[in-house]
């Protein structure tokens, strides 16, 4: 079977989201949660002095951009290919709108110095944004590729 673009791209940000959970885990069990003290920046620095705790944290939060891009990604190319068409465009803004909620989520976690009630919020929350991208992946192995431009 040959992927189509928003195929593959859908695909690649389900991948990158796994990457993503899995690094909180590791920001999680490392006790890496508080390094950077402060949101957005770290340590008051775009770029801090990077310690083994700092490290696993920003790691963190910098997978977290590129998976913010990639859903960003998918969900404009889904809206430019298939509009409400399709499933794979609801679900695709249902994932933007629930990263965006974790987004906020992984900010009260950092500035409520991690209370556990926060902490599992945002692994729940997590896990909505992995399996309403996996849904879109596989919805979009159903339709048929178009190749969209982009503009």
């Amino acid at each position: 079977m040959k992927l189509g673009a928003f195929q593959a791209l859908a695909l690649m940000t389900v991948a990158a989201i796994y990457v993503l959970i899995v690094l909180g885990g590791l920001v999680s069990s490392t006790g890496s949660g508080l390094a950077c003290p402060d949101w957005p920046l770290c340590k008051g620095q775009m770029i801090p002095a990077l310690t083994v705790s700092v490290l696993i944290e920003f790691t963190h939060r910098v997978w977290s951009i590129l998976v913010t891009t990639l859903v960003v990604a998918t969900m404009v190319f889904a809206w430019k290919a298939y509009r409400w068409s399709a499933k794979a465009t609801k679900l695709s803004t249902l994932t933007f709108i629930l990263l965006v909620d974790q987004v906020v989520l992984g900010m009260v976690t950092v500035r409520s110095g991690t209370m556990a009630i926060v902490v599992t919020a945002h692994l729940a929350v997590a896990t909505l944004v992995f399996a309403s991208a996996l849904t879109t992946a596989v919805t979009s192995l159903q339709l048929n590729p178009k190749e969209v431009s982009v503009n």
